[in-house]
């Protein structure tokens, strides 16, 4: 029950937020607001290369080797 975990840290951290100082407050926020757009930015990311692994216009290999030879011997 994952939900239920979830859903007691909740309500585990609404309960501490009152006899959090001010500055407490605000730190606490800051770090909301950088994981929020940590989070964002994993999914923009996550979407991309979903699209990228679903398109034939890329290309891989095996290992950074391989990948250093074919930059090197690139012809258009």
């Amino acid at each position: 029950m994952e939900t239920d975990k979830i859903t007691g840290q909740i309500e585990n951290i609404k309960g501490i937020l009152p006899i959090l100082s001010p500055e407490a407050i605000t730190a606490l926020n800051e770090y909301v607001s950088f994981l929020l757009e940590k989070e964002k930015k994993h999914s923009v990311f996550v979407e991309r290369l979903l699209e990228i692994e679903g398109s034939s216009d890329y290309l891989e290999f095996e290992n950074p080797k391989e990948l250093m030879d074919a930059i090197v011997n690139w012809k258009e």
